[in-house]
């Protein structure tokens, strides 16, 4: 009887213990992914990509977290983007020009007046024109595209003096642009001053006359006010400013194949939802810019003026890009076109 009952509580001891050591194996058998990113509370991507970790989780049941650090926290744009890299973090979201600090071609998408709209950008973008470009930034740089566009807007110019209707009226102004060959080189064509300042210092040097103009996205033109100290908004939509979602190519393929189609999936989601988002607040912000009368949006603008002369910014940054990669989207934009 005593052996009996011996063996029953060893029995029991062996099953508890290994329910423990399966309970303990399924509690770390979850993924946790770092993502870093530089938006702000406010801003539309900084609440979508708040839900990203609860929609990933609940697909996953539980198996694939997302951690994410917002506001700059684990560093500026381009720090996120060495540490995505080096596998310090797995998940970044740039822009195109934040990009190309790694791979310069990144950046042909920022070229001044190169898309004429969404759609078309999104065809290049997410196309056969720029994969090349990705592939090589996997194969330089360990980065793979999750999403290959992530809206934020079109950039559009403002000043403070005479109108600006044409590219001729820009003659001489000083326009605060950021450190970047695209703005500098756009801007020199524009027979213009490129002048490079600090963003959190774009303010000021407005207001102080340091700088004639600037030029931004509708959304950052009204939530950084730039609207009381500017008196003319003109509506060039002259680049197009996209994020890119981009992850460790090491840790992406480590993920299951149902984890990684999860996580796309829902990335790309989390896209269009932020293009409708960011796109409602620009009419939205546009609209009450125009109704609050402190300045004058002006859209009868000679935009084929402007075109023309950034073709020839364009060229001048074609060695820093690539001849191939920079002809072959060009290429593919005509084709979409026609």
């Amino acid at each position: 009887m005593k052996q009996a009952k011996a063996l029953l509580t060893a029995a029991t001891f062996t099953l508890s213990t290994g329910a423990m050591v399966f309970a303990a194996g399924t509690a770390h058998a979850a993924t946790t992914l770092r993502l870093g990113h530089t938006f702000n509370p406010g801003e539309a991507s900084y609440e979508l990509l708040g839900e990203l970790g609860e929609r990933v989780e609940e697909r996953t049941d539980g198996e694939l977290k997302i951690q994410v650090f917002p506001s700059e926290q684990l560093g500026s744009e381009v720090q996120l983007l060495q540490q995505s890299k080096n596998g310090s973090i797995d998940i970044v979201v740039p822009g195109y020009s934040g990009a190309s600090t790694l791979l310069p071609a990144m950046e042909i998408s920022n070229a001044p007046f190169i898309f004429q709209s969404w759609d078309e950008a999104r065809h290049i973008l997410e196309g056969e024109a720029y994969q090349p470009i990705f592939d090589e930034l996997k194969e330089q740089h360990n980065l793979v595209p999750l999403a290959k566009t992530w809206y934020w807007g079109w950039r559009n110019l403002t000043f403070n003096g005479d109108e600006v209707h044409n590219v001729e009226d820009m003659k001489g102004l000083k326009v605060r642009v950021p450190e970047s060959p695209a703005w500098v080189e756009m801007v020199k064509a524009f027979d213009a001053s490129p002048t490079p300042i600090p963003f959190s210092e774009v303010y000021l040097a407005l207001q102080q006359g340091t700088v004639d103009g600037q030029e931004n996205p509708i959304p950052t033109i009204y939530s950084r006010k730039f609207y009381e100290v500017q008196d003319q908004l003109v509506m060039s939509r002259h680049m197009l400013q996209s994020q890119v979602v981009l992850m460790n190519a090491q840790k992406f393929e480590s993920l299951s194949e149902s984890h990684q189609e999860v996580l796309r999936e829902v990335v790309q989601e989390l896209a269009q939802e932020n293009y409708e988002l960011q796109t409602g607040r620009e009419d939205s912000m546009l609209e009450e810019l125009r109704a609050g009368g402190n300045i004058n949006v002006i859209e009868d603008i000679d935009r084929a003026s402007f075109e023309e002369a950034a073709v020839q910014a364009r060229e001048n940054l074609v060695d820093r890009w690539g001849e191939e990669d920079y002809r072959r989207v060009m290429t593919a934009i005509e084709n979409y076109r026609n």
